[in-house]
């Protein structure tokens, strides 16, 4: 478990942050069309009292602009930290204003945003690349991400087992059967099935459980990822929740070191992009 904790992960921070800053300028683009209704506070019901959101509101396109700014210059790498930190608050804003749109995603990248001010994320793929070497301050944010998704992960399996349906085994099929073309979709006969459904059903309970620690653990790490990808994935196409999936996806990313990350790459990839730095 100490290996875990103690290894080097320099590599991952600037993919997180390039990876990340596309998926939100996308988003942006995707709900572009949306904005006026959203931005109008007397059209959405969910839009928050507080006056300076509102006046923010009434000039949307200077605050998207602005925003979408922010987060062009963090995937260039440009203003390091600051640029970090602008960009969470400029996330937390749209995140205040635009509640219709917010997934569950959205909660956790919120808090994951802000540790990321503290992270040493420019060391690679970016136009301001710094050799400085990582602080202890950078090094517990990175743990406070991994520690976060950890928790993600035990909330949701302390929730399934306490849940009636899923101590059921029913779940996975209730959680499938409430979005449209379900029974014409590849998962109900296997959903659906007496024997296959209930089997899913606790399949999943115990991943989320010992997801800790079988990500701890060295030989089983790739193998807990690899699935939690392939059920997440699943998930996307099924329900369609592309944001919060991707969002998870690309969290998996901080618990792999270094070392882990160099086999993972393409060998001229990562001799290009993620040249071993010296320490200083």
């Amino acid at each position: 478990m100490k290996g875990f904790w103690c290894a080097e992960r320099e590599i991952y921070p600037s993919i997180f942050r390039v990876l990340l800053g596309m998926l939100l300028l996308f988003d942006l683009a995707f709900s572009f069309s949306s904005f006026e209704f959203i931005f109008d506070s007397k059209v959405n019901a969910f839009f928050p009292d507080a006056t300076f959101l509102k006046i923010i509101a009434e000039h949307y396109l200077i605050f998207i602009g602005i925003y979408a700014f922010s987060i062009f210059l963090w995937i260039l790498g440009m203003g390091r930290n600051a640029t970090s930190a602008l960009v969470f608050v400029g996330y937390v804003m749209y995140f205040e204003m635009t509640g219709v749109l917010v997934t569950w995603g959205d909660v956790i990248l919120k808090f994951s945003l802000f540790f990321f001010i503290f992270v040493n994320g420019f060391r690679y793929l970016s136009l301001g690349v710094t050799n400085d070497r990582t602080s202890l301050l950078s090094k517990l944010a990175v743990a406070s991400i991994v520690l976060h998704l950890f928790l993600v992960y035990l909330s949701n399996a302390y929730f399934k087992i306490l849940d009636t349906s899923w101590q059921d085994g029913v779940g996975v099929y209730y959680s499938f059967a409430q979005y449209p073309n379900f029974e014409s979709s590849f998962w109900f006969p296997i959903v659906a099935n007496q024997f296959f459904g209930p089997l899913l059903n606790y399949f999943i309970i115990l991943l989320q459980l010992l997801f800790v620690p079988l990500v701890l653990w060295r030989k089983s790490r790739k193998w807990v990822i690899f699935v939690s990808i392939l059920v997440h994935v699943a998930m996307a196409f099924q329900f369609g929740l592309w944001k919060f999936e991707l969002i998870m996806l690309l969290l998996f990313g901080f618990v792999f070191n270094d070392a882990e990350w160099r086999t993972i790459l393409p060998n001229k990839f990562h001799l290009k992009f993620f040249p071993k730095i010296c320490d200083q």
